[in-house]
């Protein structure tokens, strides 16, 4: 069964994270998302399930702020748990 996701493809916010972790990164406290175009038209552009839960690995669900943005001018900010609630990530694994 077909869907939207593209999984064998890695995402810009997957490939982001990845190459700053590889380089001993951490303490991520936000990431802007530039929106796409939609019949012409720049639209918002959220970042997946796939990133989402990689983001949630890293990052403070309560804290990482995710903006996403059409323009400089037209923008969100939602946290990390707004976006992914009822998460499962590392603390799960402490239990």
């Amino acid at each position: 069964m077909e869907n939207a996701a593209y999984g064998p493809s890695n995402c810009a916010e997957r490939t982001a994270f990845f190459t700053a972790v590889s380089k001993g990164l951490r303490g991520f406290r936000a990431i802007a998302i530039a929106g796409g175009k939609r019949n012409g038209e720049s639209d918002f552009a959220y970042p997946c399930g796939v990133c989402r839960q990689v983001m949630a690995e890293f990052c403070d669900p309560d804290s990482f702020l995710i903006i996403i943005g059409k323009s400089r001018e037209d923008y969100r900010v939602h946290t990390l748990k707004e976006l992914l609630p009822e998460s499962f990530g590392a603390a799960n694994l402490k239990a």
